[in-house]
């Protein structure tokens, strides 16, 4: 029976308020008491990963920015992963297309080349907010991640470009169809996972771990059972075609999944 289970923040644990419901803290609440772990696996920066950690009641390991930064229960960072230094900076030289915004990570700061009204209002943490500036004069030096936002077209030129100029060297990957990440080539939420199991002693077969989209997609293959949801990218559902599927985010499928899993439990 599972030990552990790993989930993805926006369009996965997350309702289209960009909040946990209170259906699913219940839950989550039970799996833990059972004694079984739980593990927020996103996209986003620590500093807002945290603050959802806060409200699931006690201190859980934190996979962000893509596995770029593993933190124990603890607070401990256990992996690090920046995009190399050189990349970064060949990155904030280059010019877009000006409707693109460009946002970069560092460990306590949110850059971008301008703020839009969307993602702000995707914030978790009302503290956490991107600072307009010219990344051009920015120091480089400790860029976690890179991540565009714009029409998918554009983005699609982005990628081209990007994976043209450095190949193998960074994992580019769509989180949204609106947002293009960009990390160093051995940074995938997979490759964390691996890391979290390994220092709970938990196999990937002891695991569940439930994604949307295709910056899940090395998590969700690295992992003994992989969930989508209902309101998962295209390209995730044909990606994993033999995976089940629960409800969608808005219908709390992670706490639909993870409630059955108990319930049949104490069947047994």
């Amino acid at each position: 029976m599972y030990k552990i289970a790993i989930s993805d923040l926006d369009g996965t644990l997350l309702g289209p308020d960009h909040q946990v419901s209170s259906e699913t803290k219940a839950v989550i609440k039970q799996w833990k008491q059972s004694g079984k772990k739980f593990v927020i696996a996103t996209g986003r920066h620590y500093i807002e990963a945290k603050k959802i950690q806060d409200t699931l009641g006690g201190p859980i390991p934190l996979i962000t920015s893509n596995g770029a930064r593993v933190h124990d229960q603890d607070g401990k960072i256990v992996l690090k992963q920046n995009l190399p230094d050189d990349i970064a900076t060949a990155i904030c030289e280059m010019d877009f297309d000006p409707t693109v915004q460009v946002n970069l990570f560092t460990d306590q700061q949110w850059y971008a080349n301008f703020s839009l009204q969307a993602l702000m209002g995707m914030s978790i943490d009302s503290h956490f907010m991107c600072q307009e500036v010219d990344l051009k004069t920015l120091d480089q030096s400790n860029t976690i991640k890179i991540f565009f936002w714009g029409e998918r077209d554009k983005l699609n030129q982005i990628y081209n470009r990007l994976n043209d100029a450095f190949s193998d060297r960074v994992n580019l990957t769509f989180s949204l169809d609106k947002c293009l990440e960009v990390m160093g080539a051995k940074t995938n939420k997979g490759a964390a996972v691996e890391t979290v199991l390994q220092s709970m002693g938990f196999t990937a077969d002891q695991g569940i771990a439930f994604g949307d989209g295709m910056n899940d997609v090395e998590m969700l293959q690295s992992i003994g059972t992989p969930i989508l949801m209902a309101n998962s990218q295209k390209d995730l559902l044909n990606s994993l075609p033999n995976a089940e599927v629960t409800k969608s985010s808005k219908e709390h499928g992670v706490a639909v999944k993870l409630a059955a899993i108990l319930t049949l439990a104490n069947t047994i």
